[in-house]
């Protein structure tokens, strides 16, 4: 006789599991619109229980929030321990292109509410974009610019380098959303073509010389590493 005993799982795994499972319930009705029995319901737990592990809403909201692409921080965190130069550069948009295009597979993903934010009050926007990850790429982002300008890889422009490191992720993200739907809705090519040409046109915007990035940028070699 087999006797089968329930498998306990610990209360970060717990905690994990909520988080994950209540990401699309905010992402449709924001903080206020959740309540806190469909929250329950949906991450298959009590309210007593989803309370154990989180203080209030908002402390599950705010986690909800913090776990968005916490899939990119291992790839994010170790370029971000590297040298800011030209090629830290190009690997680090690279990375985030090709990170977005992943991101617009996933039929569920907060990538989608984030755009009907936009179209709405822009509260789930403007709390999404204070991501760990998207701030982390920004400031590295910006260093490697000032560290290119020094270097004399990239031509200099009135246009800071924080700004050029946003106008890059918006770049990314908004060309990104054309392979939202089953059907993209432009024909632009396969998806290694599509990242391929964004990082161009992103590095050359930032102000990179066409010469240094003919030189410094193999796509091919870049997704072997990652």
């Amino acid at each position: 006789m087999t006797i089968k005993t329930r498998t306990r799982i610990s209360c970060e795994e717990r905690k994990e599991q909520i988080v994950s499972a209540v990401g699309k319930i905010f992402a449709r009705k924001g903080l206020a619109g959740a309540t806190t029995r469909e929250l329950a319901k949906e991450a298959g737990v009590s309210e007593a229980l989803l309370f154990k592990h989180y203080p209030n809403k908002k402390a599950l909201y705010q986690a909800s929030l913090s776990s968005c692409g916490a899939e990119a921080e291992p790839g994010m965190d170790r370029i971000k321990d590297l040298d800011a130069s030209t090629s830290t550069l190009i690997l680090l948009v690279h990375f985030h292109i090709s990170h977005l295009m992943q991101l617009a597979k996933k039929p569920e993903t907060l990538f989608r509410h984030y755009l009907r934010s936009l179209a709405e009050d822009g509260e789930f926007a403007r709390e999404l974009d204070k991501n760990k990850v998207l701030q982390r790429f920004l400031e590295k982002a910006g260093e490697c610019i000032r560290a290119a300008i020094a270097t004399g890889d990239i031509v200099d422009s009135p246009v800071p380098a924080g700004k050029r490191a946003l106008f890059a992720a918006r770049l990314g993200f908004i060309m990104t959303t054309n392979n939202l739907p089953p059907t993209p809705v432009m024909n632009l090519g396969s998806q290694e073509q599509l990242i391929k040409d964004v990082v161009w046109f992103v590095l050359r915007g930032i102000g990179l010389k066409e010469e240094v990035i003919k030189r410094q940028y193999n796509p091919k070699a870049l997704t072997l590493a990652g």
